[in-house]
């Protein structure tokens, strides 16, 4: 996952618990794991990137794309300085 941000970011308990309980409370998963945390910067713009392994154990075929992008939807509105999300599957 990437985030445009203002500043340089390494890590935000506060987003990570957000992304979390959304995507429990739309029963998109039964697990998170949240890593490789990391600030970088591409062609000027500021970006904090972190990897989510997701899982379900009741109905894996509930983790797609779709799901979490819609889990997902707006969640940056409670975030100043933070831009633009970006999904990318590994």
């Amino acid at each position: 996952m990437e985030i445009d941000t203002k500043e340089p970011v390494n890590t935000n308990m506060e987003l990570y618990k957000e992304i979390a309980h959304r995507l429990f409370q739309n029963k998109v998963i039964s697990n998170i794991n949240i890593g490789n945390n990391r600030a970088y910067n591409v062609d000027g713009r500021q970006l904090f990137g972190f990897e989510l392994h997701l899982g379900n154990k009741n109905n894996p075929l509930t983790v797609t794309l779709a799901n979490v992008e819609n889990a997902l939807n707006g969640i940056l509105d409670n975030f100043e300085d933070y831009y633009e999300m970006k999904i990318k599957l590994n």
